[in-house]
C-alpha cells in the first residue's frame, strides 16, 4: 500500500474514489488472478471516481501509476 495514495471505500458497490497527493496518469484494476479488468489511461490529477458498477462482486487490486514513473497499490471489495 501506497500511504500517498487513497483507495475508497474499501468495500463498495458502484464507484470507487482514489485519491492521491501525486498526479495520477492511469488507473488500472486487476482480479486476484492478475487480469486486467478495468484501464484507464491518458489522464491526470489527483482525484478519480471510477464507475465500477459492471465488475462482478470480488476482492480487487487498484494499480495507480503516476507522473514520475512510480506506482501504487490498493486493493477493494465489490459488494
Amino acid at each position: 500500500m501506497d500511504k500517498n495514495l487513497t483507495v475508497y471505500p474499501i468495500s463498495t458497490g458502484n464507484e470507487l474514489t482514489i485519491f492521491s497527493v501525486a498526479c495520477v496518469s492511469g488507473i488500472r484494476i486487476l482480479d486476484m488472478h492478475g487480469n486486467t479488468v478495468l484501464l484507464n489511461t491518458g489522464i491526470s490529477g489527483t482525484h478519480h471516481i471510477i464507475n465500477i458498477k459492471e465488475l462482478p462482486e470480488a476482492t480487487y487490486i487498484v494499480e495507480v501509476s503516476f507522473d514520475e514513473r512510480r506506482m501504487g497499490r490498493g486493493v477493494f471489495v465489490k459488494t
